[in-house]
């Protein structure tokens, strides 16, 4: 019996312009069973869908590394997992000496920093709805009091791509989960922050266990909840790595996987157990 789901958003639940569609938000409003966003986006990039979908359950921001209920004004905090400031501070340094070109930005639970303007910037600023506040990273990063929850870069070259990931796995810091998330994103948050461990913290409080659980998910991001799970579905336009982890494959998200999903396999087997 299936009794809680999981969702990523990008790539799953939305579209590729980061939109829902009618389709999956009535599915969403009218589904019996708990439903938690599981996303790489800040609660600040979240919170538009929450409100569209209208839920109260607890959210997962950054990749696991806050766990948080919604609220009219700021999230309620129920688990955090922030970056060691530190730790940021020399990767910051270090990415900005080695790759001045590409697109470095980095969020703390209220917003979005970056140091420059670039096209990167101004394609996520579109996807997203969110404005970046200009600061001085070196700077910014001697505050004693900020918590960075994740760094994130946008290399849409493959080769770049390559040779950054290289890049921080060879500088060894401590503490660091890198993660590559859709076709252009580099995402650095804590080695505490999986998706898969907010997961299990949501289930501890809700009394159920992963068995009881299905997760729609698209990203490599995802891997990690759709292995504990006992009911992983996956996007029709997830990649091929990614759907051999998947126990249904439903359609993409540009039509209503998420929707077709409850309905060809959370419904279907829902009501063979019942």
């Amino acid at each position: 019996m299936i009794k809680y789901i999981f969702s990523d958003l990008d790539g799953t639940l939305l579209n590729q312009a980061g939109q829902l569609s009618e389709k999956d938000i009535a599915t969403v409003k009218t589904s019996p069973l708990p439903i938690s966003l599981v996303s790489a986006r800040s609660p600040q990039e979240m919170q538009a869908t929450v409100e569209q979908l209208a839920l109260t359950t607890p959210q997962v921001a950054f990749n696991g590394g806050l766990i948080y209920k919604p609220t009219d004004l700021f999230p309620m905090v129920l688990a955090e997992y922030p970056l060691v400031t530190t730790t940021v501070a020399q990767l910051v340094a270090a990415l900005q000496t080695e790759f001045s070109d590409i697109s470095l930005s980095a969020y703390d639970l209220q917003h979005w920093y970056t140091q420059k303007i670039d096209a990167g910037i101004e394609t996520e600023a579109q996807l997203t709805g969110l404005l970046p506040t200009i600061i001085n990273f070196d700077d910014q990063l001697k505050n004693p009091f900020i918590k960075i929850f994740k760094v994130m870069l946008m290399v849409p070259e493959d080769e770049q791509r390559t040779a950054v990931l290289q890049f921080i796995d060879q500088l060894h810091l401590p503490g660091l989960s890198v993660q590559q998330s859709g076709t252009m994103y580099v995402e650095i948050t804590s080695q505490r922050a999986t998706k898969a461990q907010a997961l299990m913290t949501i289930l501890k409080n809700a009394g159920l266990t992963p068995a009881d659980c299905a997760a729609f998910g698209a990203g490599q991001n995802d891997l990690s909840m759709l292995s504990i799970v006992g009911h992983p579905i996956v996007m029709g336009n997830a990649s091929d790595q990614i759907q051999a982890a998947g126990q249904f494959i439903t359609k993409t998200n540009h039509h209503s996987g998420f929707s077709y999903g409850i309905k060809k396999y959370i419904t279907k087997v829902n009501q063979k157990v019942g």
